[in-house]
């Protein structure tokens, strides 16, 4: 599987990314042609919100699957650092942290999963929870 990550903050642990995207795409039992994690600012990915979902607001993560479903993933995630390090504030978690569980949500939506309704929502909460957790040990 091929990840490439482009234009990353210098602090984020590059390796970390690669495990979680890793961990959920053989997780999920999906195999992967390439995913590439493109950081960019806070407006700048508000804009692409706005000309891809028609949605005029901030988010930290978008996650396109260039590929059919019944295919290998070829995706790419785009990352607002800016808009991460703010979560980890209102979550009150460490950015590390915040930055690879975006990374595993992103993934989680190249993988088919959806998050339009609270149930949804709280599948995809419990997945990156179990995947973060796998990171962490491993990374300990």
């Amino acid at each position: 599987m091929q990840i490439e990550i482009f234009d990353p903050a210098p602090d984020i642990n590059l390796a970390d990314i690669r495990q979680g995207v890793e961990q959920v795409i053989n997780g999920e039992q999906k195999t992967s042609e390439y995913i590439n994690i493109i950081f960019m600012g806070r407006d700048e990915l508000r804009l692409v919100k706005k000309e891809y979902f028609g949605l005029d607001l901030y988010t930290d993560v978008i996650a396109f699957n260039l590929n059919d479903p019944d295919q290998a993933i070829a995706g790419e995630l785009y990352l607002s650092y800016d808009q991460i390090i703010q979560n980890s504030h209102e979550f009150k978690t460490k950015a590390e942290n915040e930055v690879i569980r975006v990374v595993i949500h992103g993934c989680l939506h190249l993988c088919g999963y959806e998050d339009d309704t609270n149930e949804l929502k709280t599948k995809m909460t419990e997945l990156e929870n179990r995947y973060l957790k796998i990171i962490e040990e491993l990374s300990s």
